[in-house]
């Protein structure tokens, strides 16, 4: 068993955005988002907006030899946010990292994770693929986007106050340095 961080990124559109998550049926965020705040119509205008680091936590994975998966819920409490990608741990280990490249996003924090979306450790990019997140419901039903192509990979899903986003987060196995 290993501790393994999470992050999900995404956008926070007001001031007194606050949201509750539970991962595998265990509350692990309540309260207040810090990202600053970007409007909603500003995230699709002409100046390209990246997405922050909204909402981040710490579990043990029981089993870091294989893919995991957990359910995930995340309650945007109050004000409006945007829920994107789903960022898992790959290692901690920069010799590990360093040996196997391609695999992980630049270090953040001295972190290094899986790249999210559906190649890589999620897929090769087929329609068959599966992203970081499946089975995404938001308040108990199929969200409607644009041009669904068959999974939600890199869509991100706008949050008003009283409203829910669940999902399955798959957990990669931990990167382990080769022999």
């Amino acid at each position: 068993m290993a501790t393994r961080k999470i992050m999900i990124d995404g956008y926070n559109h007001a001031a007194d955005s606050a949201a509750t998550v539970s991962w595998g049926g265990t509350q692990v965020f309540s309260g207040a988002l810090t990202a600053a705040v970007i409007a909603e119509n500003q995230v699709w205008s002409t100046t390209t907006q990246t997405p922050s680091y909204i909402l981040s936590w710490e579990y043990n994975n029981a089993d870091d030899s294989q893919e995991t998966q957990h359910a995930l819920s995340i309650a945007c409490t109050a004000g409006q946010i945007r829920v994107g990608n789903l960022w898992v741990e790959a290692t901690r280990n920069a010799d590990t990292y360093n040996a196997s490249p391609g695999l992980t996003t630049e270090a953040i924090d001295g972190v290094y994770y899986y790249h999210a979306g559906d190649t890589g450790m999620y897929g090769d990019g087929s329609d068959s693929a599966n992203p970081e997140r499946i089975n995404i419901l938001i308040n108990g039903a199929t969200p409607v986007t644009v041009g669904y192509t068959g999974n939600y990979n890199g869509v991100n899903f706008l949050l008003n106050a009283g409203d829910t986003l669940t999902c399955t987060g798959r957990v990669p196995l931990k990167m382990v340095a080769p022999v």
